[in-house]
């Protein structure tokens, strides 16, 4: 078993370039150091937070299990009794709301299957409401495509109102529940001129204030309101303020904190860091804040909230100390260690520069203490940030490190004579770990060793 060290500089990537310039060599010279001197390579990431990052990191996959096992039912909604229920509280004369949240291209296929099986049982109007989930603005594109294909191609519903998640969610929900209950607030019939306002005021998806494009789904006591989720909200407010003024019955596709009835309980992972670490019999420590340790334990381990003898987690609230990482990595007999740096937790270019200098200082300690005691150091990020940051003032600006993360090898075998590193995912750097620990790990790796051509052509 080889000790190995993977440092995550999460919401740090390759920047791009359409992104405020922040990364330097004068800012970041060991990490710039680093680059040049060791095998390095830059890989693929659409995790755009820690949660979706750990998901793709430990299962392999960029979206919610929850996806796949809908598209199993897409043709067979029937086979789930728990719509019957659903369906048999809907009252002939009164509306079906459905609040979609939409993200992928999939959720246009799953609804347009979902109302197609309603169809077959009721003939009440249908309202879609879309919650936007992305928090990415480069997802417009696609929030707009699937947008015309809905209005095209449903002729048998219309789009109601459209809101981020975090407007939702929010605690004065005044101007939403005027729009729900009066239809009155700000109306978009021509949706690529309201994308455009949104594109151009650097407004991300899940922070869209409500809207509307069609009239008629104003709410009535009686209605029904389903909400086809992928992954797990807190819609309580909501749900309590809707509940203030109408009689209606709540239901949702997967849990969400305030419903009641739900269709389907939330799959559980074949994949993960906790099958990866049971097949080679590793342990690991991941280091992290605090509030992130519940789910970061869930996702690792496979969807599921158990306590696993193999992931352990030290809180690092108070900052990465370097002594104390040095003596972690040294005295633990623990096989991976995972130290979560976080850089997107900033408002300010100034704060974010401030970080990453301080990221910079830090990586230098633990990577002159992994060369000295010959221990294998991965440098790396989950997912880089999107973010407007004031730049003074009066000025702010878009820094785009997302799409593309870094990865560096510092090891005294993986030489860049010998070695090379190839283009992959994030899903391909656990599979690099967890080789790097147990040769006999069977996973696509983003290491390779040099033929003979290769190394002619580098010459």
């Amino acid at each position: 078993m080889k000790k190995t060290v993977l440092f995550l500089m999460n919401g740090f990537g390759i920047e791009q370039l359409n992104s405020y310039n922040i990364y330097s060599a004068n800012l970041m010279p060991n990490l710039d150091f680093y680059t040049k001197n060791y095998l390095f390579t830059s890989i693929e990431s659409k995790a755009h937070d820690l949660i979706s990052g750990y998901r793709t990191f430990s299962t392999g996959s960029d979206l919610p299990l929850t996806y796949s096992l809908i598209d199993n039912y897409v043709d067979n909604f029937s086979n789930n009794k728990n719509f019957d229920f659903y369906l048999n509280g809907i009252k002939p004369e009164n509306k079906i709301h459905l609040f979609l949240s939409l993200e992928s291209d999939k959720c246009y296929d799953h609804l347009k299957a979902f109302i197609k099986f309603i169809r077959t049982k009721k003939n009440n109007p249908i309202y879609i409401h879309l919650v936007l989930t992305a928090n990415n603005t480069n997802n417009y594109k696609t929030i707009e495509k699937i947008i015309n294909k809905i209005s095209y191609d449903m002729k048998e519903c219309k789009i109601g109102m459209i809101v981020g998640l975090n407007a939702l969610n929010a605690i004065n929900l005044t101007a939403f529940m005027n729009l729900y209950k009066n239809e009155v607030g700000e109306k978009w019939r021509e949706i690529t001129k309201k994308i455009s306002a949104l594109v151009n005021a650097k407004t991300k998806p899940f922070n869209v204030k409500e809207f509307y494009m069609n009239e008629g789904f104003k709410i009535n006591n009686d209605d029904s309101l389903f909400f086809f989720n992928y992954e797990y909200c807190d819609l309580t407010n909501f749900i309590n303020n809707v509940s203030k003024g109408f009689n209606v019955n709540f239901y949702s596709l997967f849990g969400i904190n305030g419903i009641k009835y739900t269709m389907f309980a939330y799959p559980k992972s074949g994949i993960s860091m906790l099958n990866s670490l049971n097949k080679i019999d590793a342990k690991a420590l991941i280091l992290t804040n605090k509030d992130s340790i519940k789910f970061l334990n869930y996702y690792c381990c496979g969807l599921e909230n158990v306590l696993s003898e193999r992931i352990f987690f030290t809180k690092t609230d108070n900052g990465l100390n370097p002594n104390l990482l040095k003596s972690i990595i040294k005295d633990s007999d623990y096989d991976l260690i995972i130290i979560n740096y976080q850089v997107d937790n900033v408002e300010k270019v100034d704060e974010l520069k401030d970080k990453l200098s301080k990221l910079d200082s830090i990586l230098k300690v633990i990577h002159d203490f992994c060369v000295e005691k010959e221990i294998s150091l991965f440098i790396s990020s989950l997912y880089g940030m999107q973010k407007e940051l004031a730049v003074d003032n009066f000025v702010k600006a878009v820094v785009d490190f997302s799409g593309k993360v870094p990865f560096i090898v510092v090891d005294p075998i993986f030489n860049k004579s010998n070695f090379m590193v190839t283009q992959g995912n994030i899903f391909n750097l656990a599979d690099t770990v967890y080789t790097n620990i147990n040769n006999k790990y069977n996973g696509i790796v983003l290491i390779r060793k040099k033929g003979y051509i290769t190394k002619m052509l580098k010459k």
